[in-house]
């Protein structure tokens, strides 16, 4: 993920209105971000709360099902304009609110009410503020409704390898010399649609937004999934970007846009669900905290046969185990506890680490002083 880098003075005053896509609005005297910072970022907080999936940052309408195409260093998924057919897709409704927010946010916070004939509920006029105090601080807040999925997607692509390889090919994302696809090219495997919402970042250390309308149209929009979702304005006093869908004032709409998607991609004809990054190989990395030498012994089988392999990690020391290949199925741990009474064995089993172990690693974390029985953790399933 990116780091902001120094400050590029630019002037700039453009709102981008597309008519098929929502509005990003850029407001004026700004210094710009670094191109990946929304994507990486937007990605990171949408982690927080859906782990394997990417951020949608610009609702682009790209991001659908079966779409193909390339995950790029900067988090953001180029199309290729071609799409997997025949599939089988799996729809499961939602009713949740996502809020995320980097540091350095406050908001949304009420700053006014104003009542209009009516009742209350629907007619008092409300605005909403967000305000941020450093440059590249982040919030999103959706109203997700629908989830979808693709069934059987790895057998799917399995059975349209040479296919997309031809895409891949066009996308220069196929090896010439060994035909093989390079990770970072695949489909979109999964979707979550949502019916309203806002992106917000800011663009320097001082900054305001605001959102304003009918109490229940802003509920609808942040809040609400039962109740229609809409605004009067959106204001901001200095330098935000902006992504809102409705997008336009007092629109109200039934169209749902992506705001997440998940990924499957290739190694060379390997199928990796849930990519997240670039992996290689599978490594298990030992911090051993206890006053045991611990004996630690992976097995495992794939298209090369049963291997086993094995590394001794003495106390309050670290090893690893590496070089595992991407399709080890039937994955064993052994650990033994050299000169523990009784003599203790521990063992953990994954039957399939690819789609699973995201990273690639598994941080085992060993525990107990002797005479006491030792145990051990791994973090990223805890």
């Amino acid at each position: 993920m990116s780091r902001l880098s120094p400050p590029l003075l630019v002037t700039i005053y453009v709102i981008l209105v597309f008519s098929i896509e929502p509005v990003l609005a850029i407001n004026v005297e700004l210094n710009t971000l670094p191109d990946d910072y929304l994507s990486d970022t937007y990605t990171e907080l949408i982690r927080e709360a859906k782990p394997g999936w990417w951020g949608n940052w610009s609702l682009s309408k790209s991001v659908e099902l079966g779409a193909i195409g390339v995950v790029g260093d900067d988090s953001s998924f180029n199309p290729s304009g071609l799409h997997l057919s025949n599939l089988k897709m799996k729809v499961s409704p939602l009713s949740e609110k996502l809020k995320v927010s980097t540091q350095h946010v406050l908001g949304p916070n009420v700053v006014s009410t104003n009542m209009a004939a009516g009742p209350a509920e629907t007619s008092a006029q409300v605005t909403l503020k967000w305000e941020f105090s450093a440059k590249g601080a982040m919030s999103a807040q959706w109203i997700l409704v629908e989830e979808q999925h693709l069934s059987n997607s790895a057998d799917s692509i399995i059975r349209n390898m040479e296919f997309l390889k031809s895409v891949a090919r066009e996308m220069n994302m196929l090896n010439p010399l060994t035909g093989e696809i390079s990770q970072g090219f695949g489909v979109i495997t999964g979707v979550i649609l949502a019916k309203s919402g806002v992106n917000l970042a800011s663009v320097s250390d001082s900054a305001e937004w605001s959102i304003s309308g009918e109490g229940e149209g802003l509920q609808g929009m942040l809040g609400n999934a039962n109740a229609f979702a809409s605004y009067a304005s959106a204001e901001s006093s200095s330098n935000i970007v902006s992504v809102l869908w409705p997008a336009t004032p007092n629109e109200v709409t039934d169209e749902l846009v992506p705001i997440a998607y998940t990924f499957t991609s290739i190694h060379g004809e390997t199928v990796i669900p849930l990519w997240v990054e670039k992996i290689n190989d599978f490594e298990l990395i030992f911090k051993n905290h206890s006053s045991y030498i611990v004996i630690a012994t992976v097995s495992y089988h794939s298209s090369e046969g049963r291997a086993e392999r094995q590394t001794k990690i003495s106390g309050f020391l670290q090893g690893s185990i590496g070089d595992i290949p991407l399709d080890a199925t039937s994955l064993k741990l052994r650990l033994e506890f050299v000169g523990s009474v009784p003599y203790t064995t521990l063992h953990n089993r994954w039957n399939t680490p690819l789609g699973t172990w995201l990273t690639g690693k598994r941080h085992i974390d060993v525990w107990g002083l002797w005479p006491d029985h030792p145990s051990f953790t791994i973090q990223e399933e805890e």
